[in-house]
């Protein structure tokens, strides 16, 4: 039964902290590209999950997690300008959170414990969108729109043993279970072209089944990499599948096969390999012609999607603080946004329109 709550203007957290420019640049040292860290010491930064895009819709604000004043707050930084600020100032909103709505420059979605908001970015001001019902014990993760913009996909942990997905209408509040699963239920991603739902059997490590789809609609939920006579996955060790995310223009997914390389997955489950090796993390341009990856290492690179070619992008990124980088890129494809610990931890910036002469190195040249 859909559960209908009314909307409700939240003024607690309607002023915008104006921080000033924190941006510093250096030049790469082994690749010469220009890369600008977005916040200035003592205040350390975070982005958002790289299965997402950082920016807003229109591409104008990058949105991070940075301390301030002893806890976490959602910030923004206007890319042209470098100009920084803060965007929520209630300790109860969840900066990590938030979830930049694609279409709409305006809105971003975050939690406040079982509450659903959105947040205009530029004003600062909040509303409550609807709220997740009871039984819950917590559980709650980023809000995500459904692909056609009138849903977030949202969790909860039932109780000791179980875990939900429902959808919220981003209308009138109006809630329905999706499934429910007697496992930890993480990484929930609504299809950007589909009505589908991807999600993750979540132990911290083996799952005898991690990666799952089901309809939106609750049906059809099964293993996403089943092997079929349609399928045509290369390794028997699927479990080690991880660190996925929708290619937000084709529907497909990037996926890390652990020690293996980068896969790139359609939605019927059909995969193959772009580039073998050890990486960490993946995300794809919009297009998904060109993915950002990173290793164990600290190095980030683009790799052509198409051939699995590579350039080296940047250098040290864990050299003093172990971060994970989840990069991503923009709405365009014009910048990548990562995480660094190159001399203290902060999100950083790259323009690609910028980048100096490279030659791309395929599997042979590595």
């Amino acid at each position: 039964m859909a559960v209908l709550v009314a909307a409700l203007t939240v003024c607690a957290n309607a002023a915008v902290r104006e921080l000033g420019v924190e941006v510093s640049t250096y030049l790469d040292p082994v690749t010469g590209v220009t890369v600008r860290e977005l916040t200035a010491p003592p205040h350390t930064a975070d982005n958002l999950y790289f299965h997402v895009s950082n920016f807003t819709a229109d591409n104008r604000f990058v949105l991070l997690v940075s301390e301030r004043n002893g806890r976490s707050a959602l910030c923004r930084v206007e890319v042209e300008t470098g100009k920084l600020a803060q965007i929520t100032d209630d300790p109860a909103i969840g900066a990590r959170s938030a979830c930049p709505d694609p279409r709409d420059p305006r809105r971003v979605y975050v939690m406040k414990g079982a509450k659903v908001l959105v947040l205009d970015p530029v004003e600062g001001a909040t509303r409550e969108i609807g709220e997740i019902p009871g039984p819950h014990l917590g559980g709650f993760q980023q809000p995500m729109p459904s692909h056609d913009g009138k849903h977030l996909a949202v969790t909860k942990q039932r109780d000791a043993a179980n875990w939900e997905i429902g959808l919220l209408s981003v209308a009138d509040g109006a809630y329905r279970t999706v499934l429910t699963q007697g496992f930890r239920i993480g990484h929930v991603q609504p299809s950007p072209t589909d009505p589908l739902i991807f999600y993750v059997w979540e132990t911290g490590g083996f799952a005898p089944q991690r990666t799952w789809l089901v309809n939106s609609d609750g049906s059809g939920n099964r293993p996403f990499y089943a092997r079929t006579a349609s399928t045509n996955w290369f390794t028997p060790l699927k479990e080690w599948v991880t660190h996925e995310a929708w290619v937000a223009g084709t529907g497909e997914m990037t996926m890390i096969n652990d020690k293996v390389g980068v896969m790139m997955v359609s939605k019927d489950g059909a995969a193959r390999l772009v580039r073998e090796g050890n990486y960490w993390h993946a995300a794809a341009r919009p297009d998904g012609r060109q993915l950002v990856i990173d290793d164990m290492q600290g190095r980030l690179w683009l790799c052509e999607s198409g051939t699995g070619s590579l350039r080296l992008l940047a250098t040290g990124l864990r050299d003093t603080v172990r971060v994970h980088a989840h990069a991503s890129y923009d709405r365009q494809g014009h910048w990548v946004q990562f995480h660094t610990g190159r001399t203290r931890e902060t999100v950083a910036l790259i323009d690609l329109r910028t980048l100096p002469v490279q030659r791309w190195v395929g599997e042979d040249g590595l």
